[in-house]
């Protein structure tokens, strides 16, 4: 009888390591790592209330909020992915769609509210929870909001996910080696909207 219950367990334990290891196959490891330019630009995410300026064009002129899919809906263009893009990026999105209506648009973008300035950390860290935050941090910065690791917590297997554009992405990086002092490169910034998901 007992060897039975051992013979279960083990396949139990057999099937969630090949489950694990196959779901770790599109996992990569540290994101690339940004540009000064590139980590403190501001990026449009999801809750964000925006104004959009078609010149001469005011029935195409609206105030939306970035909806919590990752876009806005404007005049004309209909829905248009904004999570992820630089206001001027947005705007350059949104003169290509209208180009089909309006000859030569002039479009601005102006950020009106910003709610999306936020990571969200969960799993087992101490405190797990949503964080606002004033611009991107390190892992170590936004792991000590967070209370650190919590008695189970792996850090050899933290995970971010990141949205990049209208996709969304998933690494994998070794917190105890950053912590550590062993390995800084794995002290990766982490931006708003990117979530940590500790095992």
């Amino acid at each position: 009888m007992k060897t039975r219950a051992m013979a279960r367990f083990l396949g139990f334990v057999l099937i969630l390591f090949l489950v694990s290891s196959c779901g770790a196959k599109n996992i990569g490891g540290p994101p690339p790592e940004l540009k000064p330019d590139v980590a403190n630009r501001y990026v449009i995410g999801p809750e964000d209330v925006l104004r959009i300026d078609v010149w001469r064009h005011p029935n195409n002129s609206v105030t939306v909020p970035v909806r919590s899919d990752g876009k806005i809906s404007v005049p004309l263009v209909n829905d248009i992915q904004a999570a992820g893009l630089t206001p001027e990026e947005l705007r350059n999105e949104i003169a290509k769609g209208l180009v089909k209506f309006i000859e030569d648009p002039t479009v601005s973008v102006i950020v009106e509210a910003i709610n999306s300035l936020r990571i969200t950390i969960s799993g087992n860290v101490n405190a797990p929870g949503v964080f606002k935050v004033g611009g991107s941090l390190s892992l170590l910065e936004a792991m000590s909001l967070a209370g650190g690791l919590s008695e189970f917590g792996d850090g050899k297997r933290v995970r971010i996910v990141r949205r990049e554009g209208a996709e969304e992405k998933m690494y994998q990086v070794n917190y105890n080696q950053a912590i550590g002092g062993e390995d800084m490169s794995q002290n990766i910034r982490i931006l708003p909207g990117d979530s940590i998901i500790v095992p």
